[in-house]
């Protein structure tokens, strides 16, 4: 099905169909797809850490090249080109939190840093938490952050 154009070899066991756009030609899956592909494939959870934490939540604009995932399936590095997807074992108090928007928040807020925390942080955390529907599950999962996390997300 490669030779045919069928399908396209991202990397080793990971294969797409491709999608044609008018004016960019082919378009690949973005890292975020291929991650949630491979967890669905193994039936797995994952959650975004590091700089593209920090990302997904709006606290910066830049994409990184390197996308790092916790997860309860198998550790793994995925390069796809130029980029590199990487699945890491955590230790099960990072996974215990269910709600995804609590884990993106407590990843985020530690790859900033404690020291590091600006006042435009706090409030795009309090603007986030305030669009979600989700206000109960993160108040009940963030218990399981550390405490200078839950402090700010208690305050929001």
């Amino acid at each position: 099905m490669t030779e045919k154009d069928v399908l396209i070899r991202l990397s080793k066991g990971i294969y797409y169909y491709p999608k044609n756009d008018k004016l960019l030609g082919l378009v690949y899956p973005s890292a975020e797809q291929i991650g949630k592909a491979i967890a669905k494939r193994d039936k797995a959870r994952i959650i975004p850490t590091g700089s593209y934490a920090m990302y997904r939540l709006g606290l910066t604009t830049q994409v990184p090249m390197n996308v790092v995932y916790l997860t309860d399936g198998s550790a793994r590095k995925v390069q796809i080109g130029k980029q590199t997807i990487v699945f890491k074992k955590p230790s099960l108090k990072n996974l215990i939190a269910k709600n995804q928007l609590s884990n993106i928040i407590i990843q985020g807020l530690r790859a900033i840093g404690k020291e590091n925390i600006t006042q435009a942080h706090l409030l795009k955390i309090k603007k986030i938490i305030f669009d979600s529907n989700e206000m109960d599950d993160l108040h009940n999962n963030i218990i399981y952050a550390p405490v200078w996390i839950q402090k700010i997300v208690l305050v929001s």
